[in-house]
């Protein structure tokens, strides 16, 4: 019998066919006799209305469209389903959900935030933090437009901020993690608000690289085991995310090491996260049983 439901993942115009993730959940929906397309969001010739679903985790190019992608959100999502909802992917485009997070409890990594036209928008040399740090714009993904600068190129990170606010861009800084270059981050992956599986990236910034590049292209990824606290704190970040705007389908944690030991949230994926099925195969499957779920 032919598949009787139709899944979309929205994709994006310079990765139309998404990523490694994609196979494996359209053979996995397969399997459940549904239909699964890649479509790029911002084509006016998709009928979005001919999808009983449609997923927005591939549309990579948002942060370069921001308002465009938004209001294709909530126009999608009056004509079908869409997952994540439109509130939760409002909310998690603008790395200010940190700030959301932080207020709920939630140890985050600590932020310094700057805006356009704020009356502290050009840091001072004590303001910057102690030792090495990192500058990049709230809306952004794949280390585009990110930088870690050493405690003496406050001159070079200051630079930095200044053509990111010209630009309209708001800017947050952060003390860089150390631990990160010995045990790079962990990202636990969520399916349905229930935790699936986790992997280990190595580490990425490099002292003295310039801002630009996406860093994604050079990641390396290894399957991994989380511990009790790394646990805890995503699920905590989890719960936060949910109370302030609903249920998720689908998320991802990024979690570092403080210099205490304990983990931070370095990142709440909602939006568009790689969910690296690949390192763990029965993965997909479940994530084709909670889309399932949604279809009914």
């Amino acid at each position: 019998m032919p598949p009787t439901r139709h899944i979309a993942v929205a994709a994006s115009a310079a990765y139309p066919d998404l990523g490694p993730d994609w196979p494996l959940l359209r053979a996995a929906l397969a399997d459940r006799s549904i239909a699964a397309s890649a479509a790029v969001w911002s084509d006016p010739a998709v009928d979005w209305d001919s999808y009983d679903l449609v997923v927005a985790n591939g549309a990579w190019d948002n942060i370069h469209r921001p308002d465009e992608f938004l209001g294709w959100a909530d126009e999608v999502a009056r004509r079908t389903r869409l997952v994540n909802s439109p509130a939760i992917l409002r909310w998690n485009l603008d790395k200010h959900y940190l700030a959301a997070l932080s207020a709920a409890g939630v140890p985050i990594v600590p932020t310094i935030w700057l805006a356009p036209g704020d009356p502290d928008m050009e840091l001072t040399e004590g303001e910057l933090p102690d030792g090495e740090f990192v500058v990049k714009p709230t809306i952004s993904g794949g280390g585009q437009e990110t930088a870690r600068y050493a405690e003496t190129d406050h001159a070079a990170a200051r630079a930095h901020i200044s053509r990111l606010l010209a630009r309209g861009r708001s800017v947050m800084v952060q003390p860089y993690q150390a631990a990160v270059d010995a045990l790079g981050e962990v990202a636990l992956i969520y399916l349905g608000g229930r935790f699936s599986h986790a992997i280990n990236k190595g580490p990425l910034l490099q002292l003295g690289a310039p801002a630009g590049a996406p860093l994604w292209p050079n990641e390396v990824i290894t399957a991994a085991t989380p511990t009790a606290d790394q646990f805890g704190l995503a699920d905590e970040a989890m719960a936060a995310a949910e109370h302030l705007h609903g249920a998720t389908t689908y998320g991802r944690v990024d979690l570092v090491g403080r210099p205490d030991g304990t983990p931070a949230v370095l990142e709440l994926e909602l939006l568009d996260p790689a969910l690296f099925f690949e390192f763990s195969p029965p993965a997909a499957a479940r994530f084709a049983e909670v889309l399932s779920g949604i279809l009914g």
